[in-house]
């Protein structure tokens, strides 16, 4: 009779816990933000929501879009743990919107961009150094070419290979922010076009005035989404942001 009631205990304590821990993870959101006022890379952004969504349901947290700069206004921002810019392009911000993503970073929150997120608010030095980097320019077509994982921070990378293969858009930066920790370096003497020369980081994290921020260079083509190292390295670059390390 112990022995049951015990067992009875424990499976009870075992389910308790386990809606404890959901209820916990369910109370952090992030909002996916895809404005665009220049390239659209429409089927980037379908499949990027699609996985960020499928994402938050596998880690138990919310997921709101804003796809345009109205709707933008529509959420505050502090009842987010995370941002992430997805393939933006241009001016996507006005001042108001401005001041509350600086607020928004500097109460602690997170930052995530992803691919044209670094085409993004050229007029706006502090978003260049909360991203890392401005897009400079990028060769014709979308090549193969190696990637190095060079950091050894296994949240991040563990499930990479030291060196691996890839096809996209191969972006050239103009580096805005000398604190980034860069986790992948592009290999340029793998394709042609490259700028940056030996030292091109790809992907990269940083802590930025009290928040954290997270950016891959990854994600042109709605393919790419579907590789799961990449789903895999998005997965912990957006828990990063809602948590860090």
């Amino acid at each position: 009779m112990f022995f049951m009631k015990y067992q009875i205990f424990l499976i009870t304590s075992i389910i308790s816990f386990s809606l404890f821990s959901q209820s916990k993870l369910s109370n952090n959101k992030v909002l996916i933000y895809t404005y665009t006022n220049g390239y659209v890379h429409r089927e980037a952004i379908d499949e990027g929501v699609k996985l960020i969504n499928e994402i938050g349901e596998n880690n138990g947290f919310e997921v709101s879009h804003a796809n345009n700069s109205e709707s933008f206004n529509s959420y505050e921002l502090l009842n987010y743990e995370a941002i992430i810019f997805l393939c933006t392009t241009l001016d996507v911000l006005n001042n108001s919107q401005q001041k509350k993503l600086k607020e928004f970073i500097h109460t602690g929150k997170g930052f995530v961009g992803i691919h044209a997120a670094a085409d993004t608010e050229y007029e706006w030095p502090w978003y260049g150094r909360l991203v890392g980097a401005y897009f400079a320019s990028h060769p014709k077509g979308t090549p193969k070419a190696t990637i190095h994982t060079t950091s050894n921070n296994s949240f991040f990378t563990e499930h990479l290979e030291e060196k691996w293969d890839i096809e996209d858009e191969w972006y050239n930066y103009n580096f805005r922010n000398l604190n980034i920790i860069p986790l992948l370096m592009l290999d340029e003497k793998t394709y042609d076009g490259g700028v940056n020369g030996s030292n091109h980081p790809i992907t990269w994290y940083h802590e930025f005035e009290g928040g954290r921020s997270f950016y891959t260079g990854l994600g042109h083509h709605g393919k790419t989404y579907k590789d799961d190292r990449f789903q895999k390295l998005l997965e912990k670059g957006i828990l990063y942001a809602i948590d860090g390390l």
